[in-house]
């Protein structure tokens, strides 16, 4: 089965998400953001984040898909 599988990388705020959703609605993928997986839904918004294996676990899971876009940074 064929794949198409990209991420975008870069500082926060620079835009990376909204050239990810843009991306992959054009190239018919699904997008991921990486602060999905970085951050808990619990509590306020961006201020508690996952540990570091439900991180990796939800992540992993989410790409097994054949065809996405992920954008945001993954790297300390």
């Amino acid at each position: 089965m064929p794949t198409r599988r990209i991420h975008i990388t870069g500082a926060s705020g620079s835009g990376t998400t909204t050239l990810g959703k843009a991306l992959a609605v054009a190239i018919q993928a699904r997008h991921f953001d990486t602060d999905s997986y970085y951050w808990d839904t619990f509590g306020p918004p961006l201020q508690m984040k996952r540990d570091v294996p439900q991180r990796l676990a939800l992540l992993k899971e989410a790409i097994q898909e054949p065809f996405w876009v992920l954008s945001g940074s993954l790297d300390g």
